[in-house]
């Protein structure tokens, strides 16, 4: 096990549900802790308004969900924290009942808005830091896109990150989920969720980071594979396609709330 979170490899993750929980509270017992304080109102718990309202809202970076959390618990909750994390934060009877849900975006879309959004200056110091030294020799978003985007580096900050990586196990390919909302059905599916929770407020607007032109239009044929490839899992999983002429059926497939 690496860290509180498992090998690459998801070995660990193949245990029990129990077995992994007692495994990781043994051998990190400060980390374990401090997990578990997350939950505590008393303790200013950033998931408590999780437990009070019975859900998990799983964030995936640039897929509208500070505004999700805002809307719905009045402050960013969770932040992007992982289905295999809230597996060790909860027990398995509590990760059952609650209503997990995410929103998810269209790998082209969502990468074009990462890149501008931390060339932009991103939500903190530490997104500017790091885009100081790992975009500024791409002044461009096709330099970018042909000369940083593989798959090692997409692993290297939160915003690149595979969205599978949050919605899945380690090593494994199968959404744990209630409901997965759409980016490109924001306003419709986020009432969805409001009614199915019964809180929150109309939709705001926060961290909206827009190119300057379709994101279509900002890649060439070598680009749209460079990303295919690199997102492929992705791609295959959420059932997107580069022009978005799948979202129609993804809605259809989707159960009702």
């Amino acid at each position: 096990m690496s860290g509180l979170y498992g090998g690459a490899s998801g070995l660990f993750w193949q245990l029990p549900y129990g077995l992994r929980r007692n495994a990781a509270r043994v051998a990190f017992p400060r980390r374990y802790a401090a997990l578990q304080r997350l939950r505590s109102p008393e303790a200013g718990g950033a998931l408590a308004p999780f437990f009070r309202h019975r859900c998990l809202f799983i964030h995936v970076p640039k897929a509208a969900g500070l505004s999700v959390g805002k809307g719905l618990f009045g402050a960013a909750t969770g932040h992007h924290r992982t289905v295999a994390g809230y597996q060790l934060l909860l027990s398995r009877s509590e990760f059952e009942a609650f209503f997990k849900f995410a929103f998810v975006r269209n790998p082209w879309d969502r990468l074009a808005s990462a890149f501008f959004f931390l060339k932009s200056g991103g939500l903190h110091d530490t997104d500017a830091r790091w885009a100081a030294e790992h975009l500024a020799p791409y002044a461009t978003f096709e330099a970018f896109v042909t000369g940083w985007v593989n798959r090692h580096n997409v692993h290297s900050w939160v915003h690149f990150r595979p969205q599978h990586h949050y919605l899945c196990l380690p090593g494994r390919r199968e959404l744990l989920l209630d409901f997965v909302g759409f980016f490109e059905n924001l306003a419709s599916d986020y009432e969805l969720i409001r009614a199915r929770l019964g809180t929150g407020e109309p939709l705001p607007a926060e961290n909206v980071t827009r190119a300057r032109r379709d994101f279509r239009e900002l890649y060439t044929p070598e680009m749209r594979e460079i990303v295919a490839r690199v997102y492929r899992e992705d791609i295959a999983l959420l059932g997107y396609t580069f022009d978005n002429s799948s979202l129609a059926a993804q809605l259809a497939r989707r159960p009702a709330l």
